[in-house]
């Protein structure tokens, strides 16, 4: 059974997060993913984050399943023949290098598409293609402070991060989404373009109403940590065992809620009258059901509430959530064998398709597909291969 993309080939140069998930996601649909490395280093993320006992990095199996990798040497002097020959027979170039750097190497869009006019490049970058901040640095972080996700999330008296990285993960998935848009419009029109994507445009977009409100009602929303800013009661609550989000936001949660906790009294009182009133009178709401909620433990709390279909979860960590049966009936964790490491666990592709199947192949070694690209596609006989490898080309 084919997979969406299958046929489609992309050269993929990045590093860090954003560009190994976006070519991740893409080779989780079939695209066939040639990812360009340094020889003898490769790439930051293998060198990177959590490592084992023996110092295998687990960051680089996280985002680079279905891919093949091979080295090249940028620097070498045959290194923009053996680029030409690749883009020549590929349908997208994919890359997170820093901005412009594929232009000084004689590889920017403008130079692929005198190569192939058909190619699709997809650019990822913190600041986008163009702007006064076109060449600024950025990692997660300093872009969530920039973007103004910090302002409106954590406490009232610090802003936050996210835990995740989460600008470059979104980068990377409207980068997929984008460049499936754009083999979309090549199919049609026969002409390839620019896909310009930048992790501040990405985080921006998942900001809700804050710009509106800024602008209509004037104000600047708050941080109001676990809870919902303009509708309550939202929030996590101590149990004997643990904690319980509890998200009774419609006026049925709400009166169900106080039946619950035979304060049946609470549904008349105008402070807590409405979603909004409320959210004003948080502190004073949350009081009473914490000292409701602490009578019982986590798991009590959950099949208490959900009998009334209120929405509510308890705070799981990570152990919880792969063993939990739903996680489980779904196939939402996945593994590969990870030489050096045995079995890595990885979250399985989210996007399901009842007309085709996702297959899974564990992230490459280091240049361990270098001959079935250079030999095989690019047809370099092995005695050439031999010789150039010698010449520290690959």
């Amino acid at each position: 059974m084919k997979r969406p993309l299958e046929g489609v080939r992309i050269i993929e140069f990045s590093h860090v997060i954003s560009g190994p998930y976006c070519g991740m996601l893409l080779g989780d649909m079939g695209a066939e993913m040639i990812k360009i490395e340094n020889p003898g280093t490769g790439e930051y993320g293998r060198t990177a984050g959590a490592k084992t006992p023996s110092g295998i990095s687990l960051w680089y199996p996280a985002y680079n399943r279905n891919k093949k990798a091979v080295t090249l040497n940028l620097k070498h002097a045959k290194a923009k023949e053996v680029l030409t020959e690749l883009v020549k027979k590929s349908d997208v170039v994919l890359e997170n290098f820093r901005p412009g750097l594929l232009d000084e190497m004689g590889f920017g869009y403008e130079d692929l598409k005198k190569i192939n006019p058909a190619i699709i490049m997809a650019s990822i970058s913190g600041f986008g293609k163009n702007g006064p901040y076109e060449k600024k640095a950025a990692f997660d972080m300093t872009v969530a402070a920039f973007s103004g996700f910090m302002s409106i999330n954590g406490l009232p008296d610090l802003p936050m991060k996210a835990g995740p990285a989460v600008s470059d993960f979104l980068a990377g998935l409207y980068g997929a989404l984008g460049i499936t848009a754009a083999i979309r419009q090549r199919d049609l029109t026969g002409e390839g373009q620019l896909v310009d994507i930048s992790m501040l445009d990405s985080i921006m977009a998942i900001l809700e109403t804050a710009f509106a409100e800024q602008q209509i009602l004037g104000h600047q929303p708050q941080r109001v940590g676990n809870r919902r800013p303009t509708s309550g009661p939202s929030n996590v609550f101590k149990t004997k065992d643990g904690f319980v989000y509890i998200a009774a936001l419609f006026q049925n949660h709400w009166e169900h809620l106080c039946k619950i906790m035979q304060r049946e009294d609470l549904v008349d009182v105008p402070r807590f009258a409405t979603l909004q009133e409320r959210a004003k009178n948080a502190d004073e709401l949350e009081a009473i059901m914490s000292d409701w909620t602490k009578g019982f433990t986590a798991d009590e709390l959950v099949d208490l509430l959900e009998k009334f279909n209120i929405p509510c979860a308890r705070v799981k960590d990570i152990q919880a959530v792969m063993d939990d049966p739903h996680v489980k009936a779904r196939g939402s964790i996945a593994e590969f064998d990870y030489p050096g490491v045995g079995a890595y666990p990885v979250v399985a592709p989210a996007v399901r398709f009842s007309g085709s199947e996702w297959t899974l192949s564990r992230p490459p070694l280091l240049g361990e597909d270098n001959k079935a690209v250079y030999c095989s596609l690019l047809g370099l006989s092995p005695e050439e291969y031999e010789r150039l490898a010698q010449d520290k080309l690959f």
